[in-house]
């Protein structure tokens, strides 16, 4: 009997965290993983983060996701045309245009790596009984299309949305970063949901859900595991 693929690794806010990326391919270096996006932004090294999860991508290894982060970037300055498309990034996005200049790189490689972000995406993923998205869950219709961009931004606090059984009959659970806390909320006999982030770009915490478990599994060096 030929077994399928293993469920996946959920990665939620990376935040220009690299160190984060490199225990989970130590960690998990035979599985893929669902990225839950914002990646970029408030930690040292975006664009090892960036680069790092669009290698894994590209070669099949990785599911991205949109972040808010990345949304905010691929809305106001990947829209522009050239000219001005470049200065928004001069303008908005200097830390990371720094970060990318630190590693012999040019303003072009980090819009470059937008665009393949971009390009690659999704704005959710279902995997078996579970459903990714970065933020919370998509509102749907009648259709695979969220109806707005509420799974980028919505807070737990808000309360949920229905899982899209009517479209994936499987679903059970669904898994998100986006809204810090202390420690991971993990609630799949009541609300089917689990929220990851840590905060890690300023608190050193960090976890991820390994889906075939059904369990967290804490970065060895996060101080308050529960």
């Amino acid at each position: 009997m030929v077994s399928g693929p293993r469920p996946s690794i959920v990665v939620p806010d990376l935040h220009g965290c690299p160190h984060f990326l490199e225990w989970i391919g130590r960690a998990f270096p035979e599985r893929s993983y669902i990225v839950l996006g914002d990646l970029i932004h408030r930690g040292p090294d975006s664009r090892t983060c960036l680069q790092g999860v669009l290698a894994l991508a590209e070669a099949g290894r990785a599911v991205l996701l949109e972040g808010n982060h990345e949304f905010w970037v691929r809305d106001e300055g990947l829209s522009l045309e050239a000219k001005a498309r470049e200065l928004w990034f001069r303008q908005h996005e200097a830390k990371v245009a720094a970060q990318y200049r630190a590693a012999g790189e040019n303003l072009n490689h980090f819009i470059g790596d937008m665009e393949r972000f971009a390009a690659l995406a999704l704005p959710y993923h279902t995997e078996g009984q579970m459903l990714c998205a970065h933020a919370a869950r998509p509102s749907f219709g009648t259709s695979p299309a969220p109806l707005d961009n509420g799974h980028l931004w919505d807070d737990p606090e808000l309360g949920v949305h229905p899982l899209p059984t009517n479209l994936f009959p499987d679903l059970t659970y669904s898994v998100h970063g986006h809204s810090i806390h202390p420690f991971p909320l993990v609630d799949l006999a009541g609300t089917g949901t689990v929220y990851l982030d840590l905060g890690g770009y300023r608190t050193g915490q960090f976890c991820v859900w390994d889906a075939e478990r059904r369990a967290v599994v804490f970065y060895p060096e996060t101080p308050h595991q529960r």
